[in-house]
């Protein structure tokens, strides 16, 4: 494809540089605001109009005062970390900006965008997920751009247990004996539960129990939840605790009568005297009127913690169960946005705050206080 000239204005959600001209959208990966060179796309759509491409060193005439050399040498090839060419303040900053860009379009936002970053960029994931494809006999992570596996035997943002065992499946094509009778190509998962390290092959996501990716940052956030509810609720709500699990986000609110729905029970049943645990799948036609049920009469506030897709029927929970609050954790800003302008209700945003669980990646976990009426 032809060159394209470019000068990156601002990073969107997915962690790309925006670079538009009348005729043109370039949606480059890896750059940072201000910069500017040529291009060569990987692949374009709607006839050229919109760009996709990755830029490299040798692409640009003006290089941003932030940039920095990434210092994991899988960086520019891996679509799994988007900001490790520059350093974690400038990550922050462009996190924070592309967070109000998006929620600052809600008229009913009422509040500042928060942003609580975390104390250590490296390291802190008790978690990852490879694709592997045993005709080619790669493991990796998949390229955005072209759809690839691209090999990835060491991680930085990976604790140093998965590391380990990360750098033993790779160890003499090690990972080939686990998938040996697995259909051509799947996905491998390694993961920290209970202190052991866990490994499963095309099961689905946290097969062996969920378990926030960042658990310092984790434990800010549920203190950041806790202190919200209890600021916001009377003793004699009940707090509806929705995709809820094993009850983690609910545990300490012991003085909240709490029902944890879910469609999913948890591995181990160990829930407080405060929380009863409901199977209930909640993308179900009939799941609204069954919590409805379950919650007998009682005024209820919820806490919502939804998968990356969100929760495209809000309006219809809030409509059916009549919560005073809503407290709403997401880890993909984009849905959240989508369900809370999709409200019909009367409400507006009291608490906006963005916590870092994702650093060096595009993504951060984003916790709404909703209140209605």
């Amino acid at each position: 494809m032809k060159k394209v000239e470019f000068n990156i204005d601002h990073i969107d959600p997915l962690g790309q540089g925006i670079s538009k001209t009348d005729e043109q959208v370039c949606f480059i990966e890896k750059a940072l605001p201000g910069e500017s060179g040529e291009i060569t796309p990987i692949k374009s759509k709607k006839k050229g109009r919109l760009i996709f491409s990755r830029v490299e060193l040798k692409d640009l005439k003006v290089e941003s005062p932030h940039r920095v050399k990434a210092e994991c040498k899988h960086f520019y090839d891996c679509s799994g970390c988007h900001y490790l060419h520059t350093n974690y303040e400038n990550e922050v900053i462009l996190k924070h900006d592309v967070a109000k860009r998006m929620f600052e379009r809600i008229d009913q936002l009422n509040t500042s965008v928060d942003f609580i970053s975390a104390p250590e960029r490296y390291y802190y994931r008790n978690r990852i997920q490879l694709h592997y494809d045993k005709k080619e006999k790669k493991l990796g992570m998949i390229d955005s751009l072209n759809s690839q596996i691209r090999e990835v035997e060491s991680c930085m943002v990976v604790n140093t247990n998965i590391s380990n065992k990360l750098k033993e499946l790779y160890s003499d094509d090690s990972w080939l004996k686990l998938v040996k009778f697995e259909a051509p190509k799947g996905h491998i998962e390694i993961y920290e539960l209970d202190s052991k390290i866990q490994t499963t092959i095309n099961k689905r996501y946290a097969e062996g129990g969920f378990t926030q990716v960042n658990e310092v940052m984790n434990t800010k956030m549920l203190s950041h939840l806790e202190e919200q509810v209890r600021s916001h609720i009377p003793k004699e709500v009940m707090l509806l605790d929705l995709f809820g699990g094993a009850g983690n986000l609910s545990k300490n609110l012991s003085e909240y009568q709490t029902l944890v729905i879910d469609g999913f029970p948890p591995t181990k049943m160990d829930f407080k005297e405060h929380q009863t645990f409901e199977k209930i799948n909640l993308y179900h036609k009939d799941a609204i009127d069954l919590i409805k049920k379950r919650a007998k009469g009682n005024e209820v506030a919820i806490i919502l913690d939804p998968p990356r897709s969100g929760l495209k029927n809000i309006s219809e929970l809030i409509s059916k169960l009549n919560p005073t609050h809503i407290f709403m954790i997401n880890c993909e800003a984009s849905s959240a946005v989508r369900d809370i302008k999709s409200i019909e209700q009367k409400f507006t945003i009291e608490d906006l705050t963005i916590f870092d669980l994702f650093p060096g990646t595009r993504h951060f976990e984003t916790f709404s206080t909703l209140r209605f009426g």
